[in-house]
């Protein structure tokens, strides 16, 4: 995972105003008529934030009457960034001017960090867990969780998950049906002490998993560290990182996907809440050393996975982030089918992942985003080279996805945000 950073000057009025204004117009616009849930076109597609030097990942979240906020880190100069947010009343085709969130009165400070995934809790109150300070240099830094109470007008003190160093995507903040909120996390150790410590040809990834069963105000860690290894790490061990974890449909079991070196995703599962987990296994999809996106669709309860989907040929090529794809699971994650693209420079929509034995690494020698050398096959090239680190909102009958979106390289970046019914998975 390599750091994105963005520079964004907020505008406008506040936010406490800006979305009590932007709400209030949403809702006089209703007035007198009957709220329909369903959508008035077959999709959206637009850029949330336009592509630039370094930019941040993008964290959607529903908000009350059909709102929705948008969320992400703006690093302004070396550690000093600040969490902006952009609100929008008409469910996602039209938005607010982006304005720093902060904590409630008498402070009214800025919230300072980036790296942000939000989550409704069971009370009703919206949390976010975000990356804070680094305290070492080469690391992402602390971990902590905020929430709000008023639709993300204002925010309460932050607490300290992790007061040392661990890593989580964006939109990867889980809430189960008992309530507790789940933080998947991962952390790279290293010989390196800088920046170069980051590298994969440098560190060692791994993941656990914090939980709070008293709403965010206190954290446990798992009792499991997860990577995968060879022959049970006799034979070598390998990054298991970026988790995203879900709840199962059937038992409430968890199930964890993770990202690695080996053309898939790996899996582990957990039957206690997140306390415990199984030894990573090869998962059926084939992925790019990229993160993946699972979310609950609440509509039919099926699984929704967004991912970067490439062949061992274009991992090592360095078109290994050139196709977004999605597929549905009817099974918790056992087989997917519906395979889509969301984005892709060809038609290619399934393929299949490299044998799981033996274990095998696909990295290539430079890491890099290219843009593929077949014109023929990937008849959209030049296009996007790096499509990645979806976050998901369903608002009605209707799925709002924003990911990150690179056409030259992977120091300039933007948000694109795409907005589909959510037939639309179900149609290939």
């Amino acid at each position: 995972m390599k750091r994105r950073q963005f520079i964004q000057t907020a505008v406008g009025s506040s936010l406490a105003a800006q979305l009590g204004g932007t709400l209030a117009r949403a809702q006089q616009k209703q007035s007198g008529k009957q709220r329909s849930s369903s959508s008035t076109n077959t999709g959206h597609e637009s850029f949330l934030l336009p592509i630039s030097p370094r930019v941040k990942e993008t964290s959607i979240i529903a908000l009350a009457d059909e709102g929705v906020a948008a969320i992400y880190g703006s690093v302004l100069a070396g550690d000093n960034s600040k969490i902006l947010m952009k609100v929008s009343a008409d469910r996602g085709r039209t938005w607010s001017d982006a304005e720093p969130i902060r904590t409630k009165a008498p402070y009214g400070n800025q919230v300072t960090g980036s790296r942000v995934s939000p989550a409704r809790l069971k009370s009703g109150a919206i949390g976010i867990i975000y990356t804070g300070p680094r305290v070492r240099r080469g690391r992402d830094g602390t971990l902590w969780f905020s929430k709000s109470t008023d639709e993300g007008k204002t925010w309460l003190e932050p607490t300290a998950i992790d007061p040392y160093f661990a890593v989580m995507n964006n939109d990867n903040a889980r809430v189960l049906r008992s309530g507790r909120i789940l933080a998947p996390v991962f952390h790279w150790i290293s010989p390196f002490s800088g920046g170069e410590s980051e590298h994969e040809d440098n560190n060692l990834c791994y993941c656990w998993v914090y939980y709070s069963d008293d709403e965010g105000q206190t954290w446990n860690r798992s009792l499991s560290e997860l990577l995968v290894g060879k022959n049970k790490g006799r034979d070598g061990w390998y990054h298991f990182e970026e988790p995203v974890v879900e709840e199962t449909k059937k038992d409430g079991h968890l199930i964890m996907y993770g990202r690695t070196e080996m053309g898939r995703q790996y899996i582990s599962t957990s039957q206690d809440g997140g306390v415990v987990w199984t030894w990573p296994k090869p998962g059926p999809l084939a992925s790019s050393y990229a993160r993946t996106q699972l979310k609950r669709i609440p509509q039919t309860g099926d699984l929704l996975a967004i991912w970067s989907q490439a062949s061992t040929e274009e991992i090592l090529a360095g078109v290994q982030r050139c196709r977004l794809s999605c597929a549905i699971s009817k099974d918790d994650g056992v087989t997917w089918e519906h395979f889509r693209n969301l984005e892709s420079l060809d038609d290619t929509t399934r393929i299949e992942p490299p044998p799981a034995e033996p274990i095998t690494v696909y990295r290539m020698d430079t890491f890099a985003y290219r843009q593929p050398v077949d014109r023929r096959r990937y008849h959209r090239a030049p296009g996007a080279v790096r499509v990645s680190y979806a976050s998901v909102a369903f608002i009605g009958d209707e799925v709002l996805i924003t990911y990150d979106f690179s056409n030259n390289n992977s120091s300039q970046h933007g948000t694109k945000l795409r907005i589909l019914p959510v037939q639309w998975f179900y149609e290939a």
